[in-house]
């Protein structure tokens, strides 16, 4: 069954929202100041504990029909803690009109538990499918995806075939080459070409590719990221094995307060969908950031659930300007450098100073030549170990080399010691976390 018909009408009507707001600005602009003051309106009247907060920074007589954008930035910024505290007085209906959510937590954070409304699913995947068909990935393409399924036990449980979904699942574990052979047969059978998964995960599939020297039958023509961060090393060694492939990568919370697709042919580059919510960034002071080139924090005010409002909401994710959010632009904040608050891509130096682990990593693939997996592990600062995998034509040397070139980049801040594992330690689902850091990065 074709995607627009198992969503639904819901589905339909956003996608064809979605479509009208990108060529049309002034509607985009209308469309978003609509959703806010509709957001506002819900959240004063239905919960106390958002009535408070908007008295107190707009007075009680404040007529919600009236909101303006400039007046968002009169309300307080929202953290974690205030919303554990609030409870389900934050909830504007019944609870159990929601779904019961919790976070994973992050940076030893405690997990949040929040709400989120029962129908949401329909006008998520409307987004998510307008990125994915950035890169040219439409409702009837079938794709291979690796997210860490448990996909039973012996003989052929490595992969999976779900006709509904019109996907092919593939066990990330162990994912020997032997699997991936197994698995080019299954993609060549069905005549897959998009990718879809954990970008870890796709990395390790291109290393065993090469490893094998084997390629899909049929070019892959798109690769769609979710979860984890994109690595520049990560898109340089996929588009050395599979070509110039496309990038379909989206970022969004599980919060649902901000939604934001990579701009066709600009890595890195980051543009927010106003139907979805307000995206704002802003300095440590909360000072909206108007200057391209600086860096300030994401702040989402979300449009999708409203069961349980998130309203001027701070993700703790950050990013460096590039276009502020105006009418004339359909209020589409641009940025650069997103850094999301999960895993961080951080190490911590011997006098205590982080360093981002992205700048001493190299691009070029030819660094990991004979390295089949690695992995960064840190409970010490200064100290760093690469925990590594070797394929079968690498030897110690390889890492010796990797080692050197990281100790000299980061002139003696950090300190690389090696360690042959078996298996790179993964996270829940499957993830292979590009650093196992076990320091306390909220005290550096």
């Amino acid at each position: 069954m074709p995607t627009s018909m198992k969503f639904g009408k819901t589905y339909a009507r956003e996608r064809a929202r979605i479509a009208r707001a990108a060529s049309d600005p002034h509607f985009a602009h209308e469309q978003h100041l609509s959703a806010l003051r509709a957001l506002l309106a819900k959240a004063h009247q239905g919960s106390a504990f958002y009535r408070d907060r908007l008295d107190e920074a707009l007075g009680p007589a404040f007529d919600m029909s009236t909101f303006t954008l400039a007046d968002l930035r009169r309300l307080p910024i929202l953290d974690k803690d205030q919303l554990r505290a609030a409870g389900e007085a934050a909830l504007v209906v019944p609870r159990w009109q929601l779904d019961s959510v919790e976070t994973s937590g992050s940076n030893r954070a405690a997990p949040l538990s929040f709400f989120l409304d029962k129908d949401r699913s329909p006008r998520e995947m409307a987004f998510v499918y307008d990125a994915w068909s950035r890169v040219g990935f439409t409702e009837r393409d079938a794709r291979a995806s690796l997210r860490g399924f448990h996909l039973g036990d012996g003989g052929s449980g490595i992969h999976e075939w779900d006709p509904a979904l019109r996907e092919l699942k593939l066990a990330v574990f162990p994912m020997t080459a032997q699997d991936v052979a197994a698995y080019l047969d299954e993609i060549d059978r069905r005549q897959i070409r998009f990718l879809y998964g954990y970008p870890s995960a796709i990395e390790l599939l291109c290393r065993r590719m090469q490893q094998i020297e084997r390629r899909p039958r049929l070019a892959i023509k798109g690769i769609l990221p979710i979860s984890e961060p994109l690595y520049d090393h990560q898109r340089s060694l996929i588009r050395r094995v599979l070509g110039d492939v496309a990038f379909g990568v989206f970022y969004g919370l599980s919060e649902k307060v901000a939604f934001a697709a990579e701009v066709p042919g600009s890595d890195g580059l980051y543009e927010f969908n106003p139907l979805y919510g307000v995206a704002e960034l802003v300095d440590e002071n909360g000072t909206p950031v108007t200057e391209p080139g600086r860096e300030g924090r994401v702040v989402g005010t979300g449009f999708l659930s409203t069961g349980m409002p998130f309203i001027r909401y701070d993700t703790g994710d950050f990013g460096t300007l590039v276009e502020a959010p105006t009418p004339g632009n359909g209020e589409r904040l641009r940025i650069r450098g997103l850094a999301p608050r999960r895993k961080p891509g951080f190490l911590i130096s011997f006098d205590g100073h982080r360093v981002v682990a992205l700048d001493l990593t190299p691009e070029d693939p030819a660094f990991f030549k004979g390295i089949a997996e690695y992995q960064f592990y840190q409970d010490t600062p200064g100290d760093v170990v690469i925990r590594y995998i070797l394929d079968q034509n690498g030897s110690a040397s390889d890492v010796e080399r990797l080692s050197a070139f990281l100790a000299e980049k980061c002139r003696g801040s950090l300190a690389f010691r090696q360690e042959a594992v078996s298996q790179i330690v993964a996270g829940r689902g499957g993830k292979r976390a590009f650093i196992d850091q076990r320091l306390d990065i909220t005290q550096y």
